[in-house]
């Protein structure tokens, strides 16, 4: 089951990842260093985890007498704690004794099929340990940072998308070894994450060496979100490659639909369209498909159009949407399962695959093998 709680409204609208981000809080600590006060030298869970050579989730089980854990491994975190002088706090402990049979998950917004997959991807995981699910959507509001810490005060774990929360933040709130960042960066959390940016190097290059297109441009605010800015460094990396240059700055919207319809008109009234777009998401591309025809430019013959995500409406979309296709509900799922205290590994990358179709130039059904159309 599913529960949105109305958390001082954080949780109503659609809004852009695009938002500017609030500005970093310092005041909560989940552990306490033994050997020094001073922030720069004292250890975290990560470092403790990296010397014993298990997940962050383990150190956090022998920290907290978790019997699961085998003698070998509580002996060799242990020893790895004494090495370094850590041991966790007070209010760290008690806040772990409590199970309260719920996971939290914070997300930027929730509005699209993103954010829905990846919900969906966690209740999966949620339903069978009979654990309900609270979301927060923030608006990366700077005052939504209470509501999170309230939130991470009631739950066993918590997954936070990658750019929802300022990166200290997210480190107080892991000292506790219950946070998995999802689709992003963090110094003292797990993280599951696929790796965006070889998947649009790898889609760039296929427009670039297949269908010969040399002036190509990305649609997409790369400062908006982690995964945006890991597939705009692809992209760059397939142009580097290939002594190719941007045919013009990224378009900086939004990831929604309506952005890639503000973004086709944009273009098409600066008269200025490159042989190829390759979008941040499907979002994006499919406001692309839905505008461009009507302003009398035919996709692909007079650009080609890509997406990131693999959505329904991929599919269904004419001209059908060349795209990447990324697990999404399995990304949900595996940070479900490492917040609620499953062994995981300190970076969990998963695969993604090139899906061709008609939008970039390749003919109906003439997909690569490996490549399903």
């Amino acid at each position: 089951m599913v529960r949105v709680p109305d958390v001082s409204g954080y949780i109503l609208g659609f809004p852009s990842r695009n938002r500017p981000r609030p500005r970093p809080r310092h005041d909560e600590v989940r552990w306490a260093p033994v050997a020094s006060d001073s922030p720069a030298t004292r250890p975290t869970i990560r470092d403790i985890a990296r010397e014993a050579g298990v997940s962050v989730a383990t150190v956090s089980r022998v920290t907290h007498d978790d019997p699961r854990v085998v003698a070998d491994t509580k002996r060799r975190v242990q020893d790895a704690i004494d090495r370094l002088g850590y041991r966790p706090s007070a209010l760290g402990r008690a806040l772990s004794y409590q199970r309260t049979n719920t996971l939290g998950i914070v997300l930027p917004g929730l509005g699209g099929p993103y954010f829905a997959q990846l919900i969906e991807g966690a209740e999966s995981v949620a339903v069978e340990r009979g654990v309900v699910i609270n979301v927060v959507g923030t608006h990366l509001r700077p005052d939504a940072v209470g509501a999170v810490r309230q939130l991470a005060e009631r739950t066993d774990g918590l997954i936070i998308a990658g750019g929802t929360l300022p990166s200290d933040e997210v480190a107080a709130l892991a000292r506790s070894g219950r946070v998995i960042v999802v689709a992003g960066e963090a110094d003292e959390a797990a993280t599951v994450v696929t790796d965006g940016r070889a998947a649009a190097a790898e889609l760039t290059g296929h427009l670039a060496d297949v269908h010969g297109y040399r002036r190509m441009r990305f649609v997409g605010e790369p400062s908006g979100s982690p995964d945006t800015a890991w597939r705009y460094q692809g992209f760059r990396d397939a142009l580097d490659q290939r002594g190719l240059a941007e045919a013009g700055e990224p378009v900086r919207l939004g990831l929604d639909v309506r952005s890639g319809a503000v973004a086709a008109r944009m273009l098409h009234d600066a008269a200025d369209l490159p042989d190829a777009l390759v979008c941040a998401n499907d979002e994006l591309a499919i406001g692309m498909l839905a505008t461009l025809p009507g302003l009398g430019h035919r996709i692909p013959a007079d650009v080609a159009v890509t997406g990131f995500d693999d959505q329904a409406l991929a599919g269904i979309a004419s001209p059908r949407l060349t795209t990447v296709h990324q697990p999404i509900a399995e990304l949900g799922a595996r940070a479900a399962a490492g917040a609620l205290g499953d062994d995981i590994r300190p970076h969990t990358v998963l695969e993604t695959r090139l899906v061709i179709r008609e939008s970039c130039g390749c003919p109906p059904d003439t997909a690569p093998e490996g490549m399903p159309g």
